[in-house]
């Protein structure tokens, strides 16, 4: 029998940035590596996904935007899966430094990952600075396609 504690090592929690949602369902037709990764993130129980209502917002917007249903579906499943963070403002207090002041849903993020102690998902260079000093964790969308052997 496997124990609660060891199996809970195994889930990871993430937040996938906009950019990610966007590589995926830009070309509804192609089926891309980022598209499968969203997907495996989506499907995998060892995955718990959280964002904040300005991710959603974001996700929304571009949903429109491309106007698929592909992109609209996996948005229903990003929402249906994630767990919505309401971020204490201590996290946004240690994470403003690191951000020019008009990217404040960046900080938003960054604070909601520092939070619930997720891996921030994007190729948004923003996040350097708080991944290296290790404020938060981030992931490239390519390290996590090699992560999760898309």
């Amino acid at each position: 029998m496997i124990s609660k504690r060891k199996s809970r090592k195994n889930i990871r929690q993430f937040l996938v940035d906009t950019n990610l949602f966007i590589a995926a369902v830009k070309n509804p037709k192609k089926e891309t590596k980022s598209l499968r990764l969203l997907l495996e993130l989506i499907n995998d129980t060892n995955v718990i996904l959280i964002g904040n209502e300005f991710l959603i917002m974001e996700m929304e917007k571009y949903a429109k935007v491309f106007e698929s249903d592909r992109g609209k579906e996996i948005l229903h499943k990003l929402i249906d899966k994630m767990k919505v963070v309401d971020v204490d403002e201590k996290f946004l207090h240690i994470c403003k430094p690191y951000f020019p002041e008009d990217e404040l849903i960046d900080i938003y993020h960054a604070a909601t990952c520092l939070q619930d102690s997720a891996t921030l998902i994007t190729n948004d260079k923003h996040f350097d600075k708080i991944n290296t000093d290790k404020i938060i964790e981030v992931w490239s969308i390519s390290k996590t396609i090699k992560e999760f052997e898309i």
